[in-house]
């Protein structure tokens, strides 16, 4: 009875610790997707504070300006259109020069405009440039102004960082498949004895497979959920110390993410026992001692 309660023990701490493994593992794949989300959010944000302004004419009535105030709110491309009247822009210019030029002109030198902000998905070069080229056919529209560089630096950082992650998180991927795989087969290894006793009572290959991949199945789920709650105090963590960070995640996102860990816990857990017990059950009986 002894020796019994000692094996479950060993058994027992023999599963702990290969979901305490397994689990780790998909803490570092579900980090390196948090990442890819946040740089996602980063990346967003800072498109949408591509400001772009228009100028309006001088000595323009007020309501045409409300018009087109109007009209840029409906544009599809466009996530904000705020007026900044002639007081309000000679105060930002004394903010940023420290020179009051409406004391010593005698007047304001600056017209009305509107500042822009687009949504982030037509926050390329292409689409502002094709939005600036219709508000200046507007004709109450003086000039219209916005940081070509910074656009085109936007955009091909996006770009070379998006790869750049898309890579990592690839190589993530694999190597947590390998470690989990590799984790996987050294239990299954154990059992192998076990494996070939079965075939030789007559057990078909299915009738074997059967119990190892439920069991499988299930310490992929429970490795997964320990994952998932060490990700979720992690993010709390990067909530507490870097607020703007809660502001820029998409929880919808956040939510595919912990699916996706689930997902992949389970289905690297399955998939390494099926390739696991198909080398023990076709295996020769001289290379299991090996």
């Amino acid at each position: 009875m002894g020796k019994k309660n000692k094996s479950a023990i060993r058994l027992g701490g023999s599963y702990i610790t290969m979901m305490i493994s397994i689990s780790l593992v998909l803490l570092i794949l579900g980090l390196s997707g948090l990442i890819l989300l946040q740089s996602k959010g980063v990346v967003k944000i800072a498109k949408e504070n591509i400001l772009i302004t228009v100028m309006f004419k001088d000595s323009l009535p007020e309501a045409d300006m409300l018009s087109l105030q109007k009209k840029m709110q409906l544009n599809e491309k466009i996530k904000s259109c705020e007026m900044v009247s002639s007081d309000e822009a000679a105060k930002r210019l004394f903010d940023e020069t420290g020179e009051d030029f409406v004391t010593d002109l005698g007047y304001i030198p600056i017209p009305p405009s509107l500042d822009i902000t687009v949504k982030s998905e037509f926050g390329d070069s292409a689409n502002i440039e094709a939005l600036v080229s219709d508000v200046l056919k507007e004709s109450i529209v003086g000039n219209v102004y916005y940081d070509k560089d910074q656009v085109q630096d936007i955009n091909a950082n996006t770009q070379n960082i998006m790869l750049y992650l898309l890579g990592f998180a690839i190589i993530v991927f694999l190597i947590s498949y390998s470690l989990i795989s590799n984790t996987i087969r050294l239990a299954i290894y154990s059992k192998r004895f076990i494996i070939r006793s079965m075939l030789l009572v007559g057990a078909t290959r299915s009738f074997i497979r059967r119990p190892f991949l439920m069991q499988s199945l299930w310490m992929g789920l429970v490795s997964s959920l320990i994952a998932l709650i060490m990700l979720e105090g992690v993010l709390t963590i990067l909530y507490q110390q870097i607020p703007d960070l809660k502001e820029i995640q998409d929880n919808r996102q956040i939510y595919l993410l912990f699916g996706g860990v689930v997902l992949s816990g389970m289905l690297i857990s399955w998939l390494s026992s099926y390739s696991a017990l198909n080398r023990y059950i076709k295996m020769k009986t001289d290379f299991l001692y090996l």
